[in-house]
């Protein structure tokens, strides 16, 4: 859990003392912890918003292979000539499971938790749905 320092508006990845300046650390969701400037929710928001990127990152790393392996395995059930058709496009799929959920979370950390409260929501939309149309 993240804490908070009162005096030099330092954050922590737990704990209970500064390593700075030796005061007692926050909670963030403490009465006291509301009045911190922006800057430092910003720098929690980033870092949960990246933690939750590689969260999502270690999902692709495991499911690239759990799609080729299922598709492999019935790949290898067809007759001799489809058969390596069937293994080429099980790697594949594979291949492009995990590059869509790697490519996609590194967007929405972009999206959500970089830009947050300079993006238009509005706008976003309609250039996305730009980008689809093409």
């Amino acid at each position: 859990m993240v804490k908070i320092c009162p005096r030099c508006e330092s954050t922590w990845a737990g704990g209970l003392i500064c390593e700075d300046c030796g005061t007692r650390l926050d909670d963030p969701f403490d009465d006291r912890a509301q009045g911190f400037p922006e800057k430092v929710w910003a720098y929690i928001r980033l870092q949960y918003g990246a933690r939750r990127g590689m969260i999502v990152r270690v999902l692709a790393i495991l499911l690239g292979p759990v799609v080729t392996f299922l598709l492999m395995r019935e790949a290898v059930l067809l007759s001799a000539p489809w058969r390596w058709a069937g293994a080429l496009g099980s790697v594949a799929a594979g291949v492009a499971t995990w590059w869509c959920i790697h490519w996609f979370a590194g967007k929405a950390v972009r999206i959500w938790v970089l830009r947050r409260g300079r993006l238009s929501k509005k706008k976003l939309a309609k250039a996305m749905l730009k980008r689809l149309a093409r």
